[in-house]
C-alpha cells in the first residue's frame, strides 16, 4: 500500500483580500466560489478586436474605490466559454496574471465580467483554490 500525504492547505474564509499586482489591484475584497471554475474581475468596459489581437478592458465602475479610468490592453489573451450562475453560457476574455492570495502568489487565468449587479468584484474560483487552499466558510 503507497500512502501519500496531504498536500498542506491554506485555510482562508467565504471572502479574502486579493491582489493583482500585474492590474495595480491591492486589497480587494472578493467572494470565494468553489462553484466557479476559474476567476472573475468586473470590468465596466470589455472590447475585443480580432483584427488587431487585442483585448481592451476598464476595472471596476466610476462609483468604486478601485476605478481608475485607464483602459489595460492584452495582446495575449483567451476566450473562453463558460457557464454563469444561471447556467447560461457565455463568452469571457480571460487573461493570465499574478494574484495574491493569503500571502501566496500564484499565476492563473482571471476572466473579466461585468459584475456591476454583484456585490463582490471579484470571484476566486477553484483555478486558484486547487493551489493549496482550503475554504472554511466560518471564517
Amino acid at each position: 500500500m503507497h500512502f501519500c500525504p496531504m498536500k498542506a492547505s491554506i485555510v482562508i474564509g467565504a471572502t479574502a483580500q486579493v491582489q493583482l499586482p500585474e492590474l495595480a489591484v491591492n486589497n480587494l475584497h472578493a467572494r470565494v466560489d468553489t462553484g466557479a471554475a476559474t476567476c472573475a474581475l468586473h470590468a465596466s468596459s470589455i472590447t475585443m478586436d480580432e483584427e488587431m489581437n487585442e483585448l481592451r478592458v476598464i476595472l471596476f465602475d466610476p462609483e468604486s474605490d478601485f476605478y481608475t479610468g485607464e483602459e489595460l490592453v492584452f495582446s495575449e489573451y483567451v476566450v473562453r466559454n463558460v457557464r454563469n450562475s444561471f447556467g447560461r453560457r457565455k463568452s469571457r476574455p480571460m487573461v493570465e496574471t499574478e494574484v495574491a492570495l493569503a500571502g501566496h502568489k500564484h499565476r492563473v487565468l482571471v476572466g473579466f465580467s461585468d459584475r456591476t449587479l454583484l456585490t463582490y468584484d471579484m470571484l476566486i474560483g477553484r483555478n486558484l483554490l486547487e493551489l493549496g487552499f482550503l475554504v472554511d466558510v466560518t471564517k
